[in-house]
C-alpha cells in the first residue's frame, strides 16, 4: 500500500459512498450508545432498578443481541440483492430509528432508547454484510487491506466524535434534543451518500431466502466451518469485537468507581482509545505492501497482552476519592500518566491486530458465496460483542474488581497471538516448499 493509493480510493464513487455510510453510521451508533451509557452511569436512568454497573452492559448487549440473532438472514439477502441497494436501504430505515431516538432523549425514556437500541442492531446486521461483500465486489483484491484501513481509521475518528458527543451533550442543559437533531440530520446525510454508490451486483439473484433464524444460523455456521480459509481470519476478528466491546463499555464504571472520575475524564480516555485505534490501522495500513500481512495482527496480540496486564496490574488498588476529579486534576497527577500511555498503547495495537483480518475474510471469501460467509462472520461478531458485556455483567453480579475487563482481554490476546504466530510460521513454509 501506498499514500497514493489511499488518495486514488478516497476519490472513486465505488468506495467513497461506502465508506461514508460506514463512518456516518458509526458517528449515530456510539453518540446514541455512549449517551444512553452515561444517563445509566452518572444520571441513574435504569430500568428495573438495576444498578448501573448492571445496566451499562445489558444496554451494551441489547445492540450486540440482534446483530448475532439476524445475520442469518442478512448474509442471504447480500448475495441475493445488490449490496449498494440494500445500504441504501440500511440508511432510509435509520433515519426513522433516529427520529425515535430523538424522542425518547426528550422524554428521558429508557424504555423507548433500548427499544430503539435494538432496532439499531437490527439495522446494523443487515448493512455489515452488505458494506463487506460490497468491498470485495467493487475493489480489487489489492485494495482490500488500504481500504480496510481508511475505514477503521476513519471509523475510530467517528467513534471518538460520537462517544464524545455523548459523554459531554448529555448532562448539559440542552443536550437532548442537540443529540435527538445530531442523530437526524446524520442519518440523512449517510443516506445521501450511499444513494451516490456504485452498483454492486448479487452474486445469486435466484437464490430463495429462508426467514428461519435458528436453521440459517446453524447452517451458515457450518457453512464457514467448511471453509476454514475464512473461519482462521473470522474468529480473530471476532475476538477483537469481544474485547473492544469489553473496553468501551466498561470504561465510564471503570473511570468513575475505580479512578474516581468525572465525565470529562471519560472523554479524554475515548480520545486516547480513539487515536490511539486509528494511529495502527493507519500504521498497517501504510507499511503493509499488498501481502496478507499477518506480522501485524501477531505485533498487534503482543501488544494488547504488554497493555492490559500492565493497566489491571497498576490499578489493582487505587482507591476512589470522595470526589470526583476533573480532568485538570486527573491530568496533573503523574500517577494517572501511565494508565493514558497504557490505554492509548492498547488501543493502538489493537487497531493492528484487526485490520490484517477484515482484508483476509474479504479476499479468501468465494465470490459466489460471499455474502453469506461475511454474513457468518458477522454472527461470530454479534455472539462475540454479546458475550463482552455478558461476561462483565457477571463478573458485577459476582462483585469482582473492574479490572477483570483487562485480564480477560490480556488472556484472550494471549491465545490470539500464539494461533497466528503458528499460522504465520504454517504459510512461510507453504511458500517456502
Amino acid at each position: 500500500m501506498s499514500l497514493k493509493l489511499s488518495a486514488q480510493l478516497m476519490g472513486q464513487r465505488r468506495y467513497v459512498p461506502i465508506w461514508a455510510a460506514q463512518v456516518l453510521g458509526a458517528f449515530n451508533d456510539n453518540l446514541f450508545r455512549f449517551s444512553l451509557v452515561m444517563l445509566a452511569t452518572y444520571s441513574g436512568m435504569t430500568v428495573l432498578d438495576l444498578p448501573r454497573e448492571q445496566m451499562t452492559p445489558i444496554a451494551a448487549t441489547v445492540f450486540t443481541l440482534p446483530i448475532f440473532l439476524f445475520s442469518a438472514v442478512a448474509g442471504q439477502v447480500a448475495d441475493r440483492y445488490d449490496r449498494m441497494k440494500i445500504m441504501r436501504v440500511m440508511k432510509f430505515a435509520e433515519i426513522f430509528l433516529m427520529m425515535a431516538a430523538a424522542v425518547g432523549f426528550l422524554l428521558n425514556a429508557p424504555w423507548v432508547l433500548l427499544g430503539v437500541l435494538f432496532l439499531m442492531g437490527v439495522q446494523t446486521a443487515f448493512f455489515i454484510p452488505a458494506r463487506t461483500s460490497a468491498m470485495p465486489t467493487v475493489l480489487e483484491p489489492s485494495e482490500l487491506v488500504t481500504a480496510n484501513a481508511l475505514m477503521a481509521g476513519a471509523v475510530n475518528v467517528a467513534i471518538l466524535a460520537g462517544a464524545i458527543g455523548g459523554t459531554l451533550l448529555t448532562p448539559a442543559e440542552f443536550g437532548p434534543p442537540i443529540i435527538g437533531g445530531t442523530l437526524i440530520i446524520v442519518a440523512i446525510i449517510g443516506w445521501l451518500a450511499a444513494r451516490q454508490g456504485v452498483p454492486a451486483p448479487a452474486s445469486n439473484p435466484e437464490m430463495k431466502i429462508s426467514f428461519n433464524i435458528l436453521w440459517e444460523t446453524l447452517r451458515l455456521l457450518r457453512f464457514i466451518w467448511g471453509a476454514k480459509d475464512v473461519l482462521r481470519p473470522a474468529v480473530g476478528i471476532a475476538w477483537f469485537w469481544m474485547l473492544s466491546a469489553a473496553v468501551i463499555t466498561v470504561l465510564p464504571v471503570f473511570a468513575r468507581d475505580v479512578l474516581g472520575a468525572d465525565q470529562n475524564v471519560v472523554a479524554i480516555f475515548q480520545v486516547l482509545f480513539t487515536v490511539g485505534a486509528v494511529t495502527g490501522a493507519m500504521i498497517c495500513g501504510v507499511l503493509n505492501r499488498g501481502g496478507g500481512a499477518l506480522i501485524f495482527t501477531v505485533i498487534g496480540a503482543a501488544g494488547l497482552v504488554i497493555f492490559s496486564t500492565d493497566l489491571a496490574l497498576y490499578t489493582a488498588d487505587r482507591t476512589p476519592g470522595p470526589e470526583l476529579e476533573t480532568v485538570g486534576v486527573f491530568l496533573a497527577d503523574p500517577a494517572n500518566h501511565r494508565i493514558l500511555i497504557d490505554l492509548f498503547g492498547a488501543a493502538m495495537l489493537g487497531g493492528m491486530f484487526v485490520v490484517p483480518l477484515q482484508a483476509m475474510t474479504q479476499r479468501r471469501a468465494d465470490p459466489e458465496r460471499r455474502g453469506r460467509l461475511l454474513a457468518a462472520s458477522g454472527i461470530l461478531n454479534g455472539a462475540a460483542a454479546t458475550l463482552g458485556p455478558f461476561i462483565l455483567f457477571l463478573l458485577a453480579r459476582a462483585e469482582a474488581p473492574l479490572q477483570g475487563a483487562f485480564w480477560f482481554v490480556a488472556g484472550g490476546s494471549v491465545i490470539a497471538g500464539l494461533f497466528f504466530t503458528w499460522r504465520m510460521m504454517a504459510s512461510d513454509r507453504v511458500k517456502e516448499a
